[in-house]
């Protein structure tokens, strides 16, 4: 009776074990955020109202960051926020919209 438990333990903890490694993940699996676009100018709030644009802060998604991110207007950003002295600092960023 004793040998029969072992037996079925021993076989539960090792489909157990199959199946936990059927769901591990290696690092390569993990999804990157697109890369931010260096191609934008960076421009302060002021610089950015100043042209009659307006500011737009990602909602944590990163989508302001893509190169394919195209404002309310249907038109890219002409900038990436960059605060001035003093100025909050948005933790996920900001763009300029036309």
């Amino acid at each position: 009776m004793i040998k029969q438990a072992t037996s079925v333990i021993q076989l539960s903890v090792l489909a157990l074990g199959l199946s936990l490694a059927g769901c591990s993940k290696s690092p390569g699996d993990d999804p990157k955020p697109p890369p931010a676009s260096d191609e934008r100018p960076t421009l302060t709030r002021a610089e950015c109202e100043a042209k009659g644009a307006q500011i737009v802060g990602d909602i944590g998604d990163g989508a302001i960051h893509r190169p394919d991110y195209v404002c309310a207007s249907g038109q890219p950003p002409i900038g990436t926020i960059q605060p001035a002295e003093g100025e909050p600092i948005a933790t996920e960023g900001e763009v300029c919209c036309p």
